[in-house]
């Protein structure tokens, strides 16, 4: 199916590359329908966009947590396995939703509320984590290249 988007034209969508997102994301509870894009399709790059597919202007900057912290772990209540429609052996992925700033190696993640995605059923969550551990503006290149300015 074809969506219109305006970063990036029109672009044609797979049913199954379609992520549901049945109660929304914070703020944006009425939006139900994404997909990953890559960030750049030339270079390999570690951040993605989620383009809604009912809002054209509508796309933020997502990652892999794990990526650049291999420690970041979640949980998920009994509740919220069911509203993701879990079962045994489904394929899990996280994502968080990347701030980028004017100077680029100051980016931060919301790494208290990831995407929580059954690749499986193509259903996702955002969860709030209630550990002390993870902020919202979570950092996620190491502070000497934060101090420097540099390219990592």
């Amino acid at each position: 199916m074809k969506y219109p988007t305006t970063r990036f034209g029109e672009i044609e969508i797979a049913e199954d590359k379609i992520l549901s997102f049945p109660e929304g994301l914070y703020g944006f509870e009425n939006e139900s329908g994404f997909t990953l894009l890559p960030f750049d399709p030339n270079i390999d790059c570690p951040l993605e966009w989620m383009q809604s597919l009912t809002t054209p202007r509508l796309a933020f900057v997502v990652t892999d947590p794990l990526l650049f912290h291999p420690d970041y772990r979640w949980t998920l209540t009994a509740e919220e396995k069911r509203q993701l429609e879990i079962k045994a052996g489904d394929e899990i992925a996280t994502r968080v939703i990347v701030t980028i700033p004017e100077v680029y190696t100051q980016m931060t993640a919301n790494f208290i509320a990831p995407l929580i995605i059954n690749l499986d059923k193509r259903r996702v969550k955002q969860v709030v984590l209630t550990t002390v551990e993870y902020d919202t503006r979570h950092f996620l290149l190491p502070e000497e290249a934060r101090k420097s300015g540099a390219p990592v």
